[in-house]
């Protein structure tokens, strides 16, 4: 039976719209580090800056929807722009980031130890192309809720950006690997000393943060990087 080329093509595309349904494009998603705006222990806080962003990253890429930037992708940026430090200070500059990250949206914002021991975390959705803020939100809660904290500004930002999640991805946020605030501050910490190539401090508050949760996955991952350099 001899096939007409036409009817070929028809086939063809029909067949790729269908798996284009099927597989939809996933969003590009970066977050940036948070500013330190503690009212108080300002420089206990201080790791957190990028220990918060790590913990929004996890959670993120728990949500298949989406393609999450690694940290170390934005650490070498920075870095590249003399911005490891002094932070992003306007939203060219954000935009810029987000741009080089090849991301559609960034999440970025602040955290601020009160003086009441409360935390608050300010973390706003922005649109790559624009610059445009598209939502802002806010958590506030004590320190050991942390984790929590992240996952419900993950999931409400999920759904900013049109993002259904299923019962299994409601599950994973709901069941962060680490809900001690303490290991959360010294995995930071590691990650500061990491990035500073200060490995062997790095190597130690991974294996303190370890000890106080050893389900830790996230900081084991990191230890046996270290111990394999």
């Amino acid at each position: 039976m001899r096939i007409n080329p036409l009817m070929s093509l028809v086939l063809f595309m029909f067949c790729a719209g269908l798996m284009a349904q099927e597989t939809p494009a996933k969003r590009t998603v970066a977050v940036l580090y948070f500013d330190n705006n503690s009212l108080v222990k300002q420089e206990e806080m201080e790791p957190l800056r990028k220990g918060l962003a790590d913990m929004m990253i996890t959670e993120l890429s728990k949500i298949e929807q989406f393609q999450v930037v690694e940290r170390a992708n934005l650490e070498k940026i920075l870095e590249e722009m003399k911005m490891g430090q002094a932070g992003m200070v306007d939203g060219e500059q954000v935009q810029q980031v987000g741009k080089m990250l090849g991301a559609e949206n960034l999440i970025l914002g602040s955290y601020m130890l009160m003086f009441d021991g409360k935390l608050r975390i300010d973390a706003r959705l922005v649109e790559v192309e624009t610059g445009r803020t598209l939502k802002a939100e806010e958590e506030t809660g004590a320190p050991k809720n942390l984790s929590q904290m992240v996952a419900n500004l993950v999931r409400r930002h999920a759904g900013h950006m049109q993002v259904k999640l299923s019962s299994q991805q409601s599950k994973a946020l709901s069941e962060p690997e680490n809900k001690s605030f303490e290991a959360s501050l010294l995995y930071a910490r590691g990650l500061a000393y990491e990035d500073a190539h200060d490995y062997a401090n790095a190597r130690k508050m991974y294996q303190q943060a370890i000890k106080l949760n050893p389900k830790f996955v996230r900081a084991r991952t990191r230890l046996k990087a270290l111990l394999q350099k």
